[in-house]
């Protein structure tokens, strides 16, 4: 099983739309064969993140939160581009 960690940012530093919490560092856990993460910015609260196997899967699962703040990481904790369909 594979997980990354989003280090907590300073205290009123950045914006509502970071994925990083300045409350806590917020830990990404990728199930079995997954390789992508949709994660929503720490402000929305909760899990906060879904997990895929496929780009395909990540960038259907992005464009449904359309209206969120949002990013795509992969299992190595490179974001990924989502919209020009960039996923490696």
């Amino acid at each position: 099983m594979i997980a990354l960690t989003i280090p907590q940012k300073m205290s009123n530093s950045g914006s509502i739309h970071d994925i990083a919490s300045d409350q806590f560092d917020r830990r990404i856990v990728f199930g079995t064969g997954c390789k992508y993460a949709v994660i929503l910015a720490s402000y929305y609260g909760g899990k906060g993140y879904t997990t895929h196997r496929t780009g395909a899967a990540a960038v259907k699962a992005y464009r449904a939160t359309k209206g969120y703040s949002r990013c795509v990481l992969n299992a190595q904790g490179n974001e990924l581009t989502c919209d020009g369909w960039s996923l490696s």
